[in-house]
């Protein structure tokens, strides 16, 4: 592994962009739920990047509950500030100040999956959305969530496994070249496989799996394989493995795809959704 992706400055601008697409908002309408959250939860959000999975949370918690974020980037954390203060969002002050009196209050903290900034059994919900995957000690990850968990809590942790990853080009060498590169961007490249016995270890238990699946078949702003390409752009530029002629041969390629009508992205991802049992 050469070194994960990092999402700050110009990689946070773009994941916040991200998060507007249809890929992704359906992701978070499945997420939540999952998580079932009711008024009066304390929620947290490991890896809460731009906020927005977490300024949503803030309305199903209501008034009584609290929402909490940590991210190790401070241009994440930036984003998600504003976000959860509103700005921008509201046509009046009083609108704003009217909504945010409905919601939960938002505690938002640098920390790490493996160092949760907070005490034993302080939240009711948890979630990392693409966190875990990132992380190398993924077993002091899980004992760091089930630590802070309350005793019958419940969390969903939600990864990719790249192997199901599926892009249509006529290079097929090319394409496999260019994401075994990418899988050096984080540091369990196929977690969703790997992930149940370490839950069961950790002490979970678990609900059924579920799954979702992006199906892009246009390359535009409002899909999430259109910012894939550049995060993987980004990222090859660092990488001592990677040729720069050959990633524009391959984007290139893409491109011309969408152009002529043949453009075709699919890529799994697992929701595994969990529980602290009540002894626990």
């Amino acid at each position: 592994m050469t070194g994960l992706l990092r999402f700050d400055g110009d990689r946070a601008t773009e994941a916040d962009t991200e998060a507007h697409t249809a890929d992704m908002v359906a992701q978070r309408h499945h997420l939540r739920r999952q998580l079932a959250v009711r008024a009066g939860d304390r929620v947290l959000d490991v890896g809460c990047g731009p906020g927005y999975l977490l300024s949503e949370l803030r309305g199903d918690v209501g008034p009584t509950g609290r929402v909490c974020g940590i991210d190790i980037s401070d241009s994440m954390l930036r984003l998600a500030r504003e976000r959860c203060a509103g700005t921008g969002t509201s046509a009046t002050a009083a609108a704003t100040a009217a909504a945010t009196a409905a919601q939960g209050a938002v505690d938002l903290r640098t920390g790490r999956a493996e160092s949760i900034p907070f005490p034993d059994a302080t939240f009711d919900v948890a979630v990392a959305v693409q966190v875990y995957e990132y992380v190398e000690d993924i077993g002091r990850a899980l004992d760091e969530l089930f630590r802070v968990l309350r005793p019958g809590g419940r969390a969903v942790i939600l990864d990719t496994d790249w192997d199901s990853l599926v892009w249509r080009s006529a290079d097929r060498e090319r394409m496999r070249d260019i994401l075994e590169l990418w899988e050096d961007h984080v540091a369990h490249p196929r977690l969703p496989q790997e992930l149940g016995p370490l839950l069961r270890k950790a002490g979970f238990e678990e609900e059924p799996l579920t799954t979702l699946t992006f199906v892009d078949r246009a390359l535009d702003p409002g899909r999430y394989s259109y910012w894939q390409v550049g995060f993987i752009e980004a990222f090859l530029a660092g990488h001592p493995g990677a040729r720069a002629e050959r990633t524009r041969a391959w984007s290139g390629e893409l491109r011309e795809l969408a152009t002529s009508g043949q453009y075709f992205f699919s890529l799994g991802r697992y929701a595994f959704t969990l529980r602290k049992p009540p002894g626990g």
